[in-house]
């Protein structure tokens, strides 16, 4: 079926005046969902004593270091995968955040502490080293790694006679972290399809900061696909910060910035235990719970129950973030059940989940950020306390009355054909993620008093397609897919996703230097008599550089400065014996150029005009300069006639400079005051430079003729 579609497609290709509308079968919005699992109290080593000296409270801060040790089971890995996993994923993952983190530093090795038999041990007094009832245990592990020897304390036995059974070994040097790296099939991988996951094992005693742990990646899982490896690397970063810290486990062992813990100890140096949550309970010097006032549909308001990460740190840098002076903490996952709830930031409010901020994760005395490093943070930037304290509904309505744009949220119910915009941080093509659910929505998640084409009766089934962003819609990254089989993702920085020839009809360049840019029209590619275009549209990826001009958007190997944010782009270019038309608006410049010069806009007199080309040059010279007199003569402008003939360029010289027109030899008229014409390769050897007082704006907006 699909095969006698594309061929009926190209045979109407084929057919002069024809256009052929070309579109994948099926398009699947993507998204990653943590299960962070807080291992059991009976698998985690609490107050590790560390044999040389202890860690000062008040110690100057160093660089992080993750010492990775790989399991045994990695070597019964594919050899793609095994390389991935040991030469690029995990030295890439822990070098940046080896230098995104500092933390007060112990001067000797790590000597973990071995498990007992029974999991019952006993302290003595003024010896910070347990001691197992009956026997220590035979291995001891973190997660499914068994540690080796040489990284383990000796056994110590209540009333052991005679030599320990298990000397102690040597410990790993140079390190504030231990990471056990393996790739097991366990339990979890086959029953919640996840590509990986991590956590702590033993934490040190003086500040109870995690020293080891491990990441463990489910075998088939591994893609070693090139456009998954940008997916694949956020997700190991995302669960290394788990095993460093960032887990419901271990908010009731934060400290202060004077060392003191922020939850109350017992006797024995541990926190209250939870039954209920398995949990060791914190305080609301660490988590705290809040209600808002929630706008649902029907105008009507209900309560919100929230928890919030209270630490001062996360606090300010949470206020600092939204703009939002009176926020009280940031907000954690309410939603997604055991594994994602009150371990992640509210998705809501920090839609990139896979990439946390280092703004936001030093929430406690372990560690401090180098915020040189800190990764682009896009979503609710500055937008206030409205944005990051009510419900989305709230912010969608408010928007609307001010004729401003909903985003980071959207309100377009999906439909065919698709209207492609940009992710919030510009970096892939997104599409709005609102849909109809099989039941009704919980009522404080319904937010939709109206929705065009929509019954009233059916609209407390729609919301966005993300649970745990409390059901609010945003524009959301996808892949395509044909007969059901994966073809690629929209991230513009993979060079992977780049279209095939015939299927690129918007020109578009996909790679390291690539971003998503907001189409303000359909493009068509164009061959004689032969036309294709693409019926889902609105954005696209088109690489971009930096210059003392400002941000430049490349398209075909040709160059479109823009001078403005919004400014359009009239793109008719050449590639590949095909001609591409279209138009771009441009983004912002201070979004990725460091340094950008101010907004310049074209004079009031440069317009563009479609031209028709005569037969022979002269004749269209002559059309061009009359139409370039005509237009300056509705504005009342004299002009000398001064007029120098060539069959490519007509230059008129005044006390002004040069007025330009490209012709003939290129798809495209330019008429305008320019600073360096740009032809297509096949004309680059009619290319000139302009002089004249005119030369400080480089401005030509082209149009495709046609002979009559």
């Amino acid at each position: 079926m699909m095969a006698a579609g594309w061929n009926r497609c190209w045979n109407l290709l084929w057919s002069p005046g024809w256009f052929c509308l070309l579109s994948l079968s099926l398009l699947f919005v993507s998204c990653h969902i943590c299960k962070h699992r807080v291992p059991d109290s009976s698998e985690v080593v609490y107050q590790v004593p560390l044999e040389t000296e202890r860690v000062a409270k008040r110690s100057t801060d160093h660089r992080l270091r993750i010492k990775l040790i790989y399991d045994k089971s990695l070597d019964e890995l594919h050899a793609d995968k095994r390389r991935l996993v040991k030469d690029k994923l995990f030295p890439q993952a822990t070098d940046y955040l080896q230098k995104a983190f500092q933390v007060r530093r112990p001067t000797g090795p790590i000597l973990l502490s071995r498990q007992c038999s029974t999991n019952q041990y006993l302290r003595k007094k003024d010896d910070p080293h347990r001691y197992c009832q009956g026997a220590c245990a035979e291995i001891t592990r973190c997660g499914p790694v068994v540690v080796p020897e040489e990284h383990l304390q000796q056994c110590r036995v209540w009333k052991a006679r005679g030599a320990a059974e298990w000397p102690e070994g040597v410990g790993v040097q140079d390190a504030d972290f231990v990471l056990y790296v393996s790739g097991v099939t366990t339990e979890r991988c086959g029953q919640e399809n996840i590509v990986a996951y991590a956590a702590y094992c033993q934490l040190e005693a003086e500040l109870d900061r995690p020293i080891a742990g491990y990441a463990n990646l489910c075998p088939n899982m591994i893609s070693t696909q090139a456009q998954d490896y940008v997916g694949m690397l956020s997700t190991v970063k995302h669960e290394i910060i788990h095993a460093l810290g960032f887990s419901a486990g271990l908010f009731a062992f934060y400290h202060d910035d004077g060392g003191k813990p922020l939850t109350q100890r017992y006797e024995g140096g541990l926190p209250p235990f939870n039954e209920s949550l398995g949990l060791y309970q914190w305080s609301e010097k660490t988590v705290r719970k809040t209600t808002r006032l929630w706008d649902v549909r029907g105008n009507q308001m209900v309560r919100h129950d929230v928890l919030l990460l209270v630490t001062p740190r996360v606090v300010e840098e949470a206020r600092k973030h939204f703009d939002c002076p009176i926020l009280e903490g940031m907000e954690l996952e309410n939603q997604g059940g055991l594994g994602t709830e009150l371990n992640h930031w509210e998705k809501r409010l920090l839609e990139v989940i896979s990439a946390l901020s280092v703004m936001l994760v030093e929430g406690h005395v372990w560690y401090r950020a180098n915020y040189s490093l800190a990764e682009r943070l896009d979503w609710g930037s500055g937008m206030g306390c409205d944005f990051v304290m009510k419900s989305c509904k709230f912010w969608i309505e408010q928007r609307r009355q001010q004729k401003r744009t909903v985003a980071p949220y959207c309100d377009e119910l999906r439909s065919t054909p698709l209207q492609l915009t940009c992710r919030q941080d510009q970096l892939a093509l997104a599409v709005c993620n609102l849909q109809k659910y099989p039941t009704n929505l919980p009522r404080e998640y319904q937010y939709f008093d109206g929705i065009p084409g929509i019954p009233v009766q059916d609209l407390p089934y729609y919301g966005g397609s993300v649970e745990i962003a409390d059901y609010c819609p945003f524009s959301q990254e996808f892949s395509w897919h044909l007969s059901g089989e994966y073809q690629r993702s929209s991230d513009c920085r993979v060079s992977e996703n780049q279209p095939d020839l015939y299927r690129n009809f918007g020109a578009e360049e996909y790679g390291p230097n690539s971003i998503c840019v907001l189409q303000k029209s359909a493009f068509v590619m164009e061959q004689c008599t032969r036309k294709m275009t693409y019926p889902d549209w609105g954005s696209g990826c088109y690489k971009i550089s930096c210059s003392p001009q400002g941000l430049t958007v490349w398209v075909q190997g040709s160059a479109f400065l823009c001078s403005h944010a919004g400014q359009l782009l009239d793109v008719n270019v050449q590639g590949a014996d095909w001609v591409y038309t279209g138009s771009l608006i441009c983004p912002s410049c201070s979004d990725f150029c460091g340094s950008c010069p101010p907004n310049r806009y074209p004079p009031f007199f440069n317009k563009s005009q479609s031209i028709p080309i005569g037969r022979f040059a002269n004749e269209a010279v002559v059309d061009v300069w009359d139409s370039i007199r005509r237009t300056f003569k509705d504005k009342n402008i004299c002009i000398s006639e001064n007029l120098r003939w060539s069959s490519t360029v007509a230059e008129w010289f005044s006390s002004w400079g040069a007025v330009c027109v490209e012709f003939a030899c290129s798809p495209c008229v330019c008429e305008g005051f320019l600073w360096v014409l740009w032809f297509p390769p096949t004309v680059q050897r009619h290319a000139g430079r302009l002089i004249g007082f005119w030369e400080s704006w480089p401005w030509c907006e082209c149009v495709c003729v046609r002979a009559p």
